[in-house]
């Protein structure tokens, strides 16, 4: 996440595709209020884009992220996560399993 004037941040939303999805997919990103920069479904994002970046969010808010692959007008695939925003650097060590 970057920090950005006025107590706003971003949250970068990468996915992973199981599936093969034909050229014609696209991806629509959904988020809860407060709404940032974009408005509130992100639609028409072409496929094989596999992500995304909202800015202007509220930091210390938590998100529900919802993520959907399209054919026309129909939800195909779908995933949420549920994010918080921070100005604070987070460092996670990297754990290897055995």
């Amino acid at each position: 996440m970057r920090q950005h004037p006025n107590n706003k941040s971003t949250i970068y939303r990468a996915w992973d595709v199981a599936s093969l999805l034909p050229d014609t997919a696209t991806w629509q990103i959904t988020q809860d209020d407060p709404s940032g920069d974009q408005p509130s479904p992100v639609t028409g994002i072409s496929n094989p884009t596999w992500s995304y970046t909202l800015t202007g969010l509220t930091n210390y808010v938590p998100y529900n992220i919802i993520l959907n692959a399209r054919i026309g007008s129909t939800p195909v695939l779908t995933g949420t996560v549920t994010v918080m925003p921070t100005d604070l650097r987070v460092y996670l060590p990297l754990v290897l399993g055995e």
